[in-house]
């Protein structure tokens, strides 16, 4: 009588543990199937610029997001095809390598806000920064610098063409963004690479300006 007790709890408990299990599974299922799209934008936003004279043509360009090889990770039809107001945009060559170049020979500036490849679909994974890359510490080669997750690096934005007068001391702010990588696959995310410059510069100020940017690799992994 003892023993039938016992195998009857044992068996009781066994099913509890499968009821459990299939329940885990039906929460688990969806999230094993379903798949995210790895990113590829690169966000600009400038300002402080709204309401400055413009000397005849007023150029502001800034960095380009590429690979450790100084390849373009986006189309110039990427860019081509941006539509920022008050702003012509293009991919121009510079003494310092490639720069995306936003030029306006209207009267007055304005600020500047320009999301690139929101919905593209990067289909690598492999390290990002925004070039030109001036300076990186201990001038290591950009495949070793970025073989590290996280740190910081030299690059540059150009202004050109703005004429402030005396009322216009402002600064102006430049926050860029370039964001790959980040997809899931059953369960399993990538690693997030982004690359950043957050900084800001005198109106007055003319020509390349070297800026402080930041890489970072946001490590993905098994989600549940």
């Amino acid at each position: 009588m003892e023993r039938k007790k016992t195998r009857s709890i044992l068996a009781l408990v066994v099913t509890a543990c499968l009821v459990v299990a299939a329940a885990g599974l039906l929460l688990i299922a969806p999230a094993f199937v379903e798949t995210t799209l790895s990113v590829n934008s690169y966000v600009i936003e400038v300002t402080g610029l709204s309401g400055i004279p413009v000397d005849g043509t007023a150029t502001i360009m800034v960095p380009l997001p590429v690979n450790t090889d100084g390849e373009q990770v986006m189309s110039e039809e990427t860019f081509a095809e941006g539509q920022v107001e008050g702003w012509n945009v293009a991919v121009q060559d510079t003494p310092y390598g490639r720069m995306l170049a936003f030029t306006t020979t209207e009267r007055n500036a304005s600020d500047i806000f320009a999301p690139f490849g929101v919905g593209e679909h990067e289909t690598k994974e492999e390290p990002r920064l925004l070039a030109p890359v001036l300076r990186t510490p201990d001038n290591t080669s950009l495949a070793e610098y970025c073989q590290v997750p996280d740190g910081a690096y030299t690059t540059a934005v150009f202004l050109d063409g703005l004429a402030p007068g005396p009322e216009d001391q402002t600064q102006v702010s430049f926050s860029l963004e370039y964001r790959g990588g980040g997809g899931m696959k059953h369960l399993v995310k990538e690693d997030t690479l982004t690359t950043t410059v957050k900084t800001v510069v005198p109106v007055t100020a003319s020509g390349v300006v070297q800026v402080p940017a930041r890489y970072q690799v946001i490590a993905g992994g098994v989600y549940f």
